[in-house]
């Protein structure tokens, strides 16, 4: 897994359009309960250590440790499979930075300057 991470400028609408971090959790313990084949305990250790990285990651980039907005999930189709990756979107409160960590590069973000960029794997 590779995550990459973004602190940037101030981000202050549209947010109730993201998918809030527990919302994201219960429906993996939603969809688990509901299905015949039970991989709820794999995708929730997945999702969790995502999530775990993504703070790290957040911190390697400047993140404070709190929250204004978020953290929300959002998510991206893969362009080298068939499947959907989600990745994580927040802002800190002292300056409303706003962080996302993405599962895939975003490389428009390289055009802005006021952009801290940074990425991190599972292995470091």
């Amino acid at each position: 897994m590779i995550l990459y991470g973004y602190n940037f400028f101030v981000i202050d609408h549209d947010w109730e359009y993201l998918t809030p971090l527990d919302t994201f959790f219960r429906n993996i313990l939603d969809k688990g309960l509901s299905s015949p084949q039970n991989y709820t305990n794999e995708e929730l250790m997945s999702a969790t250590r995502k999530w775990h990285y993504a703070k790290k990651l957040a911190d390697k980039i400047g993140w404070e440790g709190d929250f204004t907005c978020g953290p929300y999930v959002f998510f991206l189709p893969d362009p080298k499979g068939m499947c959907i990756e989600y990745g994580f979107m927040f802002k800190q409160y002292n300056n409303g930075r706003t962080f996302i960590i993405s599962p895939l590069e975003l490389e428009y973000m390289d055009q802005h300057e006021d952009v801290v960029k940074d990425w991190i794997t599972d292995d470091k």
